[in-house]
Parts: structure tokens; sequence; C-alpha cells
């Protein structure tokens, strides 16, 4: 399943800490997610997403599913507002 997920801090691993706090880790992430190194199980409590369904889930990914749909700014020379937007690779 997919999600938009808005970073309010722009804090690095706001949105893969809260949604492996959830039960809910983001597939690929070997930092909060299944076996992960910050947290045991992932920061996973009971009656939420298991770690063999995390594995299952994850399948073969190979790296961490979040990807930036869109950036914007304002430009520091120009003063107008600039956005970026890119497709989902995966």
């Amino acid at each position: 399943t997919r999600l938009t997920l808005n970073s309010v801090t722009g804090r690095t691993h706001q949105l893969n800490v809260h949604c492996a706090a959830m039960g809910h880790p983001i597939a690929g992430d070997t930092t909060y997610g299944a076996g992960g190194d910050a947290t045991p199980n992932g920061g996973l409590e009971e009656g939420k997403v298991s770690e063999e369904d995390q594995k299952t889930i994850a399948g073969d990914v190979n790296r961490l599913c979040v990807h930036l749909k869109s950036l914007s700014f304002k430009h520091p020379g120009t003063k107008e507002r600039v956005t970026y937007e890119s497709g989902t690779p995966f």
C-alpha cells in the first residue's frame, strides 16, 4: 500500500520513526524495520504487524521505499517559488 506522508519538521528519519512506532515500518527500512538496528523488533508492539509479516511484505526490496514526490522552496536569487516533481520509481 502506498501512503502520502508529510514531514512536519523535516528531521531525518521522522517518517520512519513514526511509522515504526505505529507498528507499520516502511518497507526496506533496515534501521526501524524488521530486525532494525535502532530499536528491538523495529519498534513493534504486540498486536501490530509481526516481524515475519514485515519480511514478507518487503519481499526482495533492496532499498528504502520512500520517495520525495515534490519539493518546493523560494529561490534564494530570484525569490520566486520553485517546485520540482518526480514520479515514484517503485
